[in-house]
């Protein structure tokens, strides 16, 4: 069995400097959803093998700022141009081409392309992941290159905005 997380980037700063899309850092609501973020991946015991992120600057920024909360060495986190502004295909052949060693892979990038494999994996996937949704998916394999269509099961689904009982 396999897991993968998808997570949407932290709200970005349509009102930057920025000169590029991929520069787009996260706006300050984006600054404080990620930690939130990790502290309730850290508080249920979460842990991965890798974090590969999208090169964007607001993608990696979340992934740093998650890392932090799992005790993930930041400097660990690996990058990967085919994440960013992908689509359907060019993620699932990613997910293709994971390392069979690893167990659990997270990976941070954008909409369209995540909610679009997200759904390919489960169709009860939600259809738009809002800015920093984690989205844990098992995978019936041993393998990341027999992940098909349909073949995941949802085990964990959460943003920032969802209610926290306490």
């Amino acid at each position: 069995m396999k897991r993968l997380t998808l997570i949407r980037h932290a709200k970005s700063d349509w009102n930057s400097d920025a000169t590029t899309d991929l520069e787009r850092p996260l706006n300050s609501r984006g600054e404080k959803a990620a930690p939130l973020m990790g502290q309730r991946l850290a508080t249920c015991g979460w842990k991965a093998d890798r974090l590969i992120s999208s090169p964007a600057e607001r993608a990696l920024k979340t992934a740093n700022l998650i890392a932090r909360q799992l005790n993930y060495p930041e400097k660990k986190i690996a990058t990967d141009q085919k994440i960013y502004a992908a689509g359907l295909h060019s993620l699932i052949d990613v997910i293709h081409a994971l390392d069979n060693a690893d167990e659990h892979i997270v990976l941070f990038g954008h909409n369209p392309g995540f909610s679009e494999l997200g759904q390919w994996l489960n169709p009860a996937a939600p259809d738009q992941l809002p800015t920093c949704a984690v989205l844990t998916f098992e995978l019936p394999v041993k393998g990341w290159g027999e992940i098909t269509g349909g073949c995941a099961t949802i085990l964990n689904y959460d943003f920032p905005k969802l209610s926290v009982s306490g």
